[in-house]
């Protein structure tokens, strides 16, 4: 069964990346993980991801040009996670199709 927090947190991730544009991007909760990533020509391209640590504190981790998941020293809650998403790195989060 899915956590209802993390699940409500993807919820809010989503509805975030859309209000500022990102219509792009897909998120999925996969374990304890809140994932934000692409789709192009049916392949699936992880960006990053948002694993809960404990009650209200995640780890932000970037995949790689591989895919590989690579984790940054960054934790907090995840509207913390994804305004430092937003802000700081905000290429991960750029649309190759265009």
């Amino acid at each position: 069964m899915a956590d209802i927090f993390i699940e409500s947190g993807a919820d809010s991730v989503k509805e975030e990346l859309n209000n500022k544009g990102f219509n792009h991007l897909k998120v999925r909760v996969y374990g304890k993980s809140i994932i934000i990533y692409s789709e192009y020509e049916g392949a699936k391209e992880s960006r990053c991801r948002f694993t809960r640590e404990s009650n209200n504190k995640y780890i932000l981790a970037m995949a790689n040009h591989k895919g590989k998941w690579e984790e940054t020293p960054f934790e907090g809650t995840i509207k913390e996670l994804l305004e430092i998403v937003l802000t700081q790195f905000a290429w991960i989060l750029t649309d190759y199709s265009e």
